[in-house]
Order: C-alpha cells, then sequence, then structure tokens
C-alpha cells in the first residue's frame, strides 16, 4: 500500500534520499555495450529541450494505447482467476496508469541540460576526434551525463506523481478485490516495456529511470525507509547499516535470483520460467521489495510493515500467478543469508532480530495463507477508508 510519509528536514533522512535517488542513475559503464550502438552525440540530441520535446510527444502518442494492451495483456494473464478484473475494469485501470505516465513526463521535460552545457559537450565532441565519439567512460562524459541522465530532486518526482498514484492506489481498492494489486504492478511492467520497445536507444536511456520510479513507487517503500531514518541520529550504527546496504540492493537481488534459477530450475508460474525476461524482471524486483522492507523494519524497530503489508501483499499476489511457497521460502532464506554475509560481524547483531524473524515468517507462510487471505477483504476495505479520507482532504485543499 503506497501510504503518505512526510520527510523531515533532517541529515540522517536527506542521505538516505540520496542513495534512493542513486537507484535510478543508469551504468555508463554499460551503455558502450548496448546492442546497436548508442553514440554521445544521440545521446546529447535526444536530452536537448528540442529532443525531449519530441520524445515526450511520442509517448504521449503511445501511452494510452500501450497501456490499455498492457491492461489487455495483464488481464490475459489473470483470466484464470476468478472475479479479479474483466476487460472494462482493465481499461478504466490502464487510464489512471496513463495519467501517473503523463505526469512522469511532464517533470521529465523540466530536466533539459542547459544550453551552455549542451553546446560545451558539442564542442569536446568536435575536438576530440573527426569521427566525434568520446569514450562513453570517460570522466568528461560522466560528469556531463550526470546532469543528463539523473532525475530531479526525488521528492519533487514523488510529489507530483503521488496524486496519481493514489488515485490509481484507489481504483484497485473499490474493485473489491485485493489480488488486483498484483493486476497492477504487472500492468505497470508490460506498459513501461512496450512503450521503450518503441523509443530510440538514446531515449530508452533517458526515459527508463522515470518509467522504473512510477512501477517501483507502486510496492517498494523506499520513501518510507528515508523517512523511518528520522527516528536515528547521524551516528547512529543502524543507519551506518542501511548506508552501507542500500546501495548493494540490485547486486543482491541479481545474485539471490540466479541462485532461485539454480535450485528452482523448473519452476513455471502464470508468467512462465524463471529465466523468461519478465520473470526476471518480476522476480529482482520482489527481491528489492523484500529488501527495503527489512530495512525499513530495521529503522521502525518493528516488524509491524512486513506482518501487516509485505505479507498480505504476497498472500494477495502470488497465488494469483501461480508461484510456489517453496520458491517463495527459500528465496526469503537466501536473500536473509546473502544480506547478513554483507554486514560486519560486530554490527549483525543489529539487523539478526529482523532478519531472522522475516525469515520464519515466510517459511511458515504456506501454511498461513489460507487463514491470512480470509482477512484481506477487512485490510482493503480499512485502506479505502483511510485513502478516501485523505483523497477528501486534498481535494479540499487541507
Amino acid at each position: 500500500m503506497l501510504k503518505t510519509t512526510q520527510l523531515v528536514k533532517k541529515s540522517s533522512v536527506e542521505r538516505l534520499v540520496k542513495l534512493w535517488a542513486q537507484r535510478y542513475m543508469p551504468d555508463l559503464s554499460t551503455l558502450s555495450s548496448i546492442e546497436g550502438g548508442l553514440t554521445p552525440t544521440d545521446l546529447i540530441a535526444a536530452s536537448s529541450r528540442e529532443g525531449r520535446i519530441q520524445t515526450v510527444a511520442e509517448i504521449r502518442r503511445l501511452v494510452q494505447i500501450h497501456c490499455e494492451r498492457a491492461g489487455m495483456k495483464t488481464n490475459a494473464l489473470f483470466s484464470y482467476v476468478p472475479n479479479v478484473v474483466n476487460l472494462a475494469e482493465a481499461r478504466r485501470l490502464a487510464l489512471f496508469g496513463a495519467k501517473a505516465y503523463s505526469k512522469a513526463m511532464d517533470v521529465y521535460l523540466q530536466q533539459s541540460p542547459s544550453t551552455s552545457s549542451l553546446a560545451a559537450m558539442r564542442l569536446t565532441l568536435t575536438q576530440n576526434n573527426s569521427k566525434k565519439v568520446i569514450d562513453l567512460s570517460s570522466k568528461v562524459f560522466a560528469n556531463w551525463a550526470k546532469q543528463a541522465l539523473e532525475l530531479p530532486a526525488i521528492e519533487q518526482l514523488y510529489t507530483e506523481l503521488e496524486p496519481s498514484l493514489l488515485e490509481l492506489q484507489q481504483q484497485h481498492l473499490v474493485s473489491k478485490d485485493p489480488r488486483t494489486i498484483g493486476f497492477i504492478n504487472t500492468q505497470f511492467h508490460f506498459s513501461a516495456a512496450l512503450i521503450l520497445n518503441k523509443l530510440t536507444l538514446a531515449e530508452q536511456v533517458l526515459v527508463s529511470p522515470y518509467l522504473k520510479f512510477i512501477e517501483e513507487q507502486a510496492c517498494i517503500p523506499w520513501r518510507r525507509v528515508c523517512s523511518a531514518a528520522a527516528q536515528h541520529e547521524p551516528s547512529s550504527p543502524i543507519l551506518a547499516i542501511v548506508e552501507q546496504m542500500l546501495p548493494l540492493s540490485h547486486e543482491i537481488a541479481n545474485k539471490v535470483y540466479n541462485q532461485c534459477i539454480e535450485l528452482f530450475p523448473h519452476h513455471q508460474s502464470r508468467r512462465g520460467g524463471l529465466i523468461d525476461p519478465g520473470v526476471t524482471a518480476s522476480t529482482t524486483r520482489d527481491l528489492n521489495m523484500f529488501q527495503s522492507y527489512l530495512w525499513l523494519c530495521v529503522l521502525e524497530e518493528s516488524m509491524a510493515a512486513v506482518e501487516q503489508e509485505l505479507v498480505p501483499l504476497c498472500v494477495m499476489v502470488f497465488p494469483s500467478v501461480d508461484v510456489a511457497w517453496d520458491l517463495v521460502a527459500d528465496m526469503t532464506q537466501l536473500l536473509i543469508d546473502e544480506v547478513l554475509d554483507r554486514i560486519p560481524a560486530n554490527s549483525k547483531y543489529l539487523v539478526q532480530p529482523y532478519a531472522h524473524t522475516m525469515n520464519e515468517i515466510f517459511s511458515n507462510l504456506e501454511q498461513k495463507a489460507d487463514e491470512l487471505s480470509q482477512g484481506l477483504y477487512k485490510f482493503v476495505d480499512d485502506s479505502m477508508r483511510l485513502t478516501m479520507k485523505y483523497s477528501a482532504k486534498s481535494d479540499n485543499g487541507n
């Protein structure tokens, strides 16, 4: 569930916000290996004001049709589950999803590099050699690309998107079936893939962080992790561990995912085997989600977020797409082991109680899933009332 959370002006919070923003910065060292080739000249042209206007116009042309196509594709995936969504509801959810993309593109358009920055980079290209090519891993290019590629102030992007995401969440709650949250997450993934497929390589590099941001906000509470840091002083050893571990989340997720492939080579969900590209993306996203909830619990010094939010979410979604509980249990065990292995021995005691409790919860979840699912409709009704109350306050300007 998306929860409205305020970030206080405090050093401990600001440090985690910087790490949160870094999640969406492309790895420049990999750009030169992109199939089909990508030159700095392409990236400069696409990142200019004129280039961004052209990109946004193309995305806005695509977004409605492709969000609807993604909704239909997702609807087919979930069609065997009675009463999750029908075609009309899929189209309605697609409409609200399109609003989130449109708002993100408003922010993207504001992020054009300055004219002087573009001119300086073009001059460097001309001076470098006759082919006008710069080493994509060079310091000169990296300094310029940081401005061109990084997201704007992460809080600005979140603030701009929050009303659209809350509106989409309210539509999910109105459906009265908690399993639609899995539908929405999957629809965001399909929409992003369909849109990116129609863009140039340079546009994909520039736009993909925004699309990734939208997808993660539907299920990963990174902002709340940052907010929870306010409970800790800048010198807190707990805060130091979280700061150390957050930048490793992608690496940890990828390693655990590869271990899962080895343990479950024949596992098949509704979306396919673990090596299918779509499953790869959703599984690594889930592994990042589990890590975010672990760090939220560590910072809040409470398991409430896992017990009251992550567990119900998993009970809603995993059975709906035929993800086996033994895979979930083993994946959690592997994740906990990998996280603890990377924490200094003299600091493990700060994380172990939360990590071991999380592992125990998911190792026993299959037996409790039926009982938990019966309570989800109350959970949804309560959440709907809270969301509608917040929306009413927002409409009144409070």
